[in-house]
């Protein structure tokens, strides 16, 4: 991204430099009455700058179009599910899995990880700590021993708690790893953790919000690769017994897809799409959770 004293006209440039406005973060956040009380800039100026840096900072929009002409995908390994995806999750794009607890949120994240043992994967953890024994389960009976030492080489592992390390994270040390090593997917279990905390500033929390949601989709763009990330849920208020994904429009409008996931009983679950561009939304795929990991209720069913 390029820097202030590029992006602007240098009368701009200077005037904001002796007010202290240094980031194009600054000039986003700012509102016109902020920059014209800090710089004494006219109204039109100030309207000029904010669409410079807000055209150099907002990430390429993401159609339906593109999304079926783009046809490489990232697999979770279960055949229901990546139909319905039509083929898994789409590179280039910001996709939410949501659903209450036990609904298999992490499952298919782990799955998908599992899958990703040839092409790698960065998997982030900001609740518990990265669940090694499923994960090995999983990995054992889809890898098989021959190749699970190469296939765990390409599977890199964080652990972060704080809204300012997981910043920190995909903003400096994430872009580095991606520069290195061959990744075709990027999980995030979960994105709303680090900003459940009791910080009452809603509007610097909205500010970071927005500022990480930017961040992994223009990972997902600029690397080609898929970002998932994983929601909780929250009551809702209309009287129904549905839930609704937390982080509320800040979020929800920065994300590609939506998908839900819902245990209809004690063993099935089942995925559906909120939202996608490029996917229907008017079918579903069943599921079941084995010691094997994730797989089509469908194939247990015709196998029993």
């Amino acid at each position: 991204m390029d820097t202030l004293k590029d992006l602007l006209p240098t009368r701009l440039y200077e005037v904001l430099e002796k007010a202290g406005i240094c980031t194009t973060q600054q000039i986003i956040i700012l509102s016109l009455w902020d920059i014209k009380k800090l710089t004494n800039l006219l109204n039109d100026d100030i309207k000029l700058l904010k669409n410079i840096v807000s055209n150099n900072c907002c990430p390429d929009s993401i159609s339906g179009t593109f999304l079926e002409d783009e046809n490489v995908t990232v697999k979770t390994g279960c055949a229901s599910i990546d139909k319905i995806l039509n083929g898994g999750f789409r590179v280039g794009t910001l996709t939410e899995l949501y659903g209450e607890s036990g609904s298999g949120k992490t499952q298919i994240a782990l799955q998908t990880a599992v899958y990703c043992g040839n092409s790698g994967c960065v998997f982030i953890c900001t609740e518990d700590l990265f669940p090694v024994k499923r994960f090995n389960q999983i990995s054992q009976y889809v890898w098989h021993n021959i190749r699970y030492t190469e296939c765990q080489k390409n599977i890199f592992i964080e652990h972060l708690t704080e809204t300012h390390e997981l910043l920190s994270c995909i903003r400096v040390r994430l872009p580095k790893l991606l520069k290195l090593n061959k990744i075709s997917a990027v999980i995030l279990d979960s994105v709303a953790a680090p900003f459940r905390c009791e910080n009452t500033n809603y509007v610097q929390r909205a500010e970071e919000l927005k500022e990480l949601a930017i961040l992994l989709l223009n990972i997902a763009q600029e690397y080609n690769i898929a970002v998932i990330c994983i929601n909780q849920v929250t009551a809702c208020f209309t009287g129904s017994d549905d839930v609704l994904p937390t982080l509320g429009l800040v979020w929800s409008n920065l994300i590609s897809c939506r998908l839900k996931l819902t245990k209809t009983t004690t063993e099935y679950r089942e995925l559906t799409i909120a939202f996608a561009p490029h996917l229907s939304n008017a079918q579903g795929a069943k599921f079941i959770i084995t010691k094997y990991g994730i797989e089509d209720m469908e194939n247990i069913l015709l196998n029993s």
